[in-house]
């Protein structure tokens, strides 16, 4: 089954849901051609603001085009409405405007007679009564709408909705009957699929055309032959305004777009490349509700791991971190009778705009409780530590995608830019494809995250605590980008005790018992005495990990020979002069001697067969693990952080 199959087929649940009519789209309004209901009075014309007037208005088919004329009902450009040329245009501007405008004036006297509206009527009236004087300021391509004073907006007529829908249809069906590839009845076909989608905003309406019988011949050649599947107008007119449904994103207090909504989760966003937008759109065959609450609704599950956190507290958890894993655990309507979920389907498709057509970058099925199983999977194994110790939860894909392009290190937040490449669609979908239908996790992510780990975090003021905490969330992105790889395959006990450094299930960890994992244990707790040692307490500028992180991997005996060395001469001893050799670590009540955690990882080191042999891949993300619970462990914790807030860590389990 693929895309269209799947709209067609879930439409019946779509039926109580405000779905635009067929041939309708939102949009924006540049004019508002204002009609008084008393004869003889000129209509009043005011300019609208980008935004300011939204309607849900009739659209033309996806085959307008510069040398064709194809007028909107109603609601369409200056240059239709009142005739005004549009110079840009090729051959004979003002004939071609005077064409448009005739047009328009038919199709809107078409309408008229069909309906018998009051209110077509009356605009038609005004129309030909050349009344219509547009201030000079319009554009060709400016938007125009006509209103009855306060009236209903025409657009909205029932009567009005039916006549475009037949009337497009007229426009686009082929004189050929044949079987509708999707609903299987003999009807006209269309010749294209008629409506445009818009995926994000300030992006081109595109248009979902690929539906070609093989999308490689086109039904032959590519050079000759036009053959699609067929498909006949009400399907791809049902299937157009789901779609647009679905793509929905909300909006916040200041009316601009989120990067999410009910159906939807913008992936990625690029303002230079359109195929570098992705949009992921999901969906149930039928809707499926939580038995605990009507509230909770499958698409809320399905988006734990891909939607992005609206805002990320200084001191705890986000509140959707928090309540992950009990939402993860919701049982839905249909989970006592696994034959009930069985019939159900989840689908998620990857779109992409390119110029003027749709391109569908992934496209997924599954069924509902095994999609629910493979994200609780995906999350066990992402779930890690924040670096600074507040709690225990999985960053989102987009975070996890944007952490793997380590940053330059400016000073100037709007001058930082990635170093490193975006991973590209590829990894995208084979992430996309592990959380929903469990196959394992591209191998990429870990070269990614080991690259990017390597290079130290750009020098920050401690006043700037917004930058520092997009820090700290790029730095858990990529530490949860190796502990996915490492341990999806492994048991829940492994991936529950890689979460943090210490755990109820570490006496089973096979990584914990290894010599990298203690290695970079290690290495935090010498960074950690180093810092205690300088004069200042948080004056050194360059830290041993800055200088020897990424040489430790490729030969842990010579680089930890010369750190302990150094520890044990200098710093260590001035620690015990200045009675500064306690550190408070998180998971102890009671303070512990420095000494004593160096000891404990030397110990496990030797436990593991000493010092290794330069590392592979692996080995080296167990290292970056080790490192990195050790320091998150040894972070202090934030004086404002309140006692129940402390116990929120995404819910250990």
């Amino acid at each position: 089954m693929g895309l269209l199959d799947a709209l067609i087929e879930s439409s019946s649940c779509f039926q109580e849901e405000p779905l635009l009519p067929i041939g309708y789209s939102e949009r924006n309004i540049s004019w508002l051609i204002n009609i008084s209901t008393e004869k003889g009075k000129s209509p009043t014309i005011s300019k609208k603001e980008r935004g300011e007037l939204v309607l849900k208005a009739p659209i033309t088919p996806a085959d307008r085009t510069s040398g064709k004329i194809s007028p909107c009902l109603l609601v369409d450009k200056v240059s239709y409405v009142c005739g005004i040329p549009n110079e840009k245009k090729k051959g004979d501007s003002k004939k071609v405007a005077k064409d448009e405008h005739k047009k328009f004036v038919d199709l809107i006297e078409e309408c008229a007679k069909e309906t018998n509206d009051v209110q077509v009527k009356r605009i038609l009236q005004t129309i030909k009564s050349k009344t219509l004087k547009i201030r000079e300021e319009a554009k060709a391509n400016d938007l125009c709408a006509f209103q009855i004073e306060a009236q209903p907006w025409p657009t909205d007529s029932k009567d009005v909705q039916s006549f475009w829908s037949r009337y497009i249809a007229g426009q686009l069906a082929s004189d050929e009957k044949r079987e509708c590839a999707l609903c299987r009845e003999v009807k006209p076909i269309v010749r294209i699929l008629p409506f445009k989608s818009t995926l994000l905003k300030g992006t081109d309406s595109v248009q979902l055309s690929s539906f070609n019988n093989d999308a490689f011949c086109s039904g032959g050649n590519t050079t000759k032959s036009t053959f699609n599947v067929p498909i006949c107008y009400e399907c791809a007119g049902t299937a157009g305004r789901i779609l647009q449904f679905l793509l929905k994103l909300e909006k916040n207090d200041k009316d601009n777009e989120k990067n999410s909504g009910r159906h939807a989760v913008v992936i990625a966003r690029d303002q230079k490349q359109s195929l570098g937008n992705q949009i992921a759109v999901f969906w149930t065959k039928e809707q499926i509700k939580s038995t605990k609450s009507e509230k909770i609704e499958f698409e809320d599950i399905v988006k734990i791991p891909i939607e992005e956190f609206d805002d990320m507290p200084e001191d705890t958890p986000p509140a959707k971190a928090s309540q992950c894993r009990a939402l993860l655990e919701t049982p839905f309507v249909g989970n006592e009778n696994i034959a009930l979920l069985q019939t159900n389907q989840f689908y998620l498709a990857v779109l992409s705009p390119n110029k003027s057509r749709l391109v569908v970058r992934e496209w997924l099925e599954e069924r509902i409780d095994k999609t629910q199983e493979n994200i609780k999977h995906y999350m066990d194994a992402l779930q890690i530590i924040h670096p600074d110790g507040r709690g225990i939860w999985g960053p989102p894909l987009p975070a996890m995608l944007e952490a793997l392009r380590s940053y330059t290190s400016v000073k100037q937040k709007h001058k930082e830019v990635p170093r490193i490449p975006a991973t590209g669609p590829d990894a995208v979908r084979k992430l996309l494809r592990c959380i929903y239908t469990g196959t394992p996790p591209p191998e990429v992510l870990l070269t990614r995250a080991l690259r990017c780990f390597r290079i130290p975090d750009p020098s920050i003021d401690s006043k700037e605590h917004e930058r520092q905490n997009r820090q700290m969330y790029r730095r858990m992105a990529m530490a949860a980008a190796m502990k996915l790889i490492l341990t999806y395959d492994k048991n829940k006990k492994e991936q529950q005790a890689m979460e943090q450094l210490k755990t109820d299930h570490d006496s089973e960890s096979e990584y914990k018992k290894l010599a990298p994992y203690n290695c970079g244990a290690l290495l935090a707790v010498l960074e950690a005495i180093q810092r205690r040692a300088s004069s200042s307490g948080h004056g050194v500028n360059t830290t041993l990990v800055d200088r020897f992180y990424s040489a430790a991997p490729s030969a842990p005996a010579t680089i930890f020979a010369n750190l302990i060395g150094m520890a044990t001469k200098a710093h260590l001893p001035k620690l015990r002069r200045e009675n500064k050799e306690l550190f408070k670590v998180r998971y102890q009540e009671e303070s512990v001697n420095i000494n004593d955690l160096m000891t404990s990882a030397c110990d496990a080191i030797n436990a593991a067969g000493g010092f290794p042999a330069p590392l592979g891949p692996e080995e080296q993300a167990a290292f970056a693990l080790g490192f990195y619970h050790q320091r998150a462990a040894l972070t202090p914790q934030k004086k404002n952080i309140s006692a129940n807030k402390t116990n929120l860590t995404g819910g250990q389990s």
